[in-house]
């Protein structure tokens, strides 16, 4: 198995930063150039440290905070995923719960795993020809949790591996609008890395890994593409730089100011506080 570390003289391509009406973080994909070792992915695993929802009476709002696979190019039609959430209900009231996800098919709530905020959760995705497995646990309370599903029509999405904070999505069978995001203050992603197969084999890294092409996704409702988004307070979280390891970084609520950069991926995730919740993956 081929390691990041092992590449002396390669250096990581970076995609110019994204801007998405629903996510905020990092994500890594291949293209023709990079099939020596990375044809497609195969896993996808990261850390963080569960926030706290800071929460206003009003409206609701709602954060989930994940790992997954597939969702990010334009015509990609299946994502899966796996995390945690935070949200705030109209009376001011938050809920913190797992879940996980096999995209088109809707979110699932982890009952057995009782969130709490400045839990350490660790998950990952894998993918195995048409077979998904996700995995989520707690680090704090010791809890965890594996499910794995056959994915036919559509089979899974390995062409990109994610490390997201998001505000979710309401999803119909033709549009698909993002929800309010809960003031999370800031949630710090770490031991961020994936493995990949290629014709030469196979591979792990870091996110800025040689192999392959990876870029920053700030998060801002409302941008140009997708006006038709209608929010009665506005969106926004700003990702922060890489570490040194390439396998960490921070991504902060921003209270809806403006970000720049190209339009990015609008993939969406799971939320089972909402009806008709999620959806449509890709850009």
């Amino acid at each position: 198995m081929s390691f990041a570390g092992a590449a002396s003289v390669a250096y990581a391509t970076e995609l110019p930063s994204q801007v998405s009406t629903n996510w905020a973080g990092y994500a890594a994909t291949t293209d023709a150039s990079t099939q020596a070792f990375a044809k497609r992915f195969t896993s996808v695993s990261g850390v963080w440290v569960q926030p706290s929802a800071s929460c206003v009476p009003g409206e609701p709002t709602f954060s989930a905070f994940w790992v997954g696979l597939g969702g990010y190019k334009v015509r990609s039609k299946s994502l899966e995923q796996v995390g945690s959430e935070a949200d705030c209900s109209a009376a001011g009231q938050v809920s913190y719960y797992a879940w996980y996800e096999y995209v088109p098919q809707g979110p699932s709530r982890i009952h057995r795993i009782a969130i709490s905020p400045g839990d350490t959760i660790s998950a990952s995705v894998s993918v195995k020809g048409d077979r998904a497995t996700v995995e989520l646990t707690d680090l704090t309370s010791g809890a965890s949790y594996t499910h794995r599903k056959s994915m036919r029509h559509p089979r899974p999405d390995v062409s990109a591996a994610e490390w997201i904070a998001e505000a979710p999505s309401n999803c119909n069978q033709n549009t698909c609008t993002p929800l309010t995001l809960t003031n999370f203050g800031s949630v710090s992603f770490t031991n961020a890395s994936a493995t990949s197969i290629g014709v030469d084999g196979a591979h792990a890294g870091v996110i800025d890994d040689p192999d392959w092409i990876y870029g920053a996704i700030n998060l801002q409702s409302g941008q140009p593409r997708q006006q038709f988004f209608s929010h009665r307070q506005s969106s926004a979280a700003s990702v922060g730089a890489l570490g040194a390891t390439g396998d960490a970084f921070t991504v902060t609520y921003a209270s809806g100011l403006p970000q720049t950069g190209t339009s990015g991926p609008s993939g969406s995730t799971g939320t089972t506080s909402t009806t008709s919740a999620t959806g449509a993956t890709g850009a």
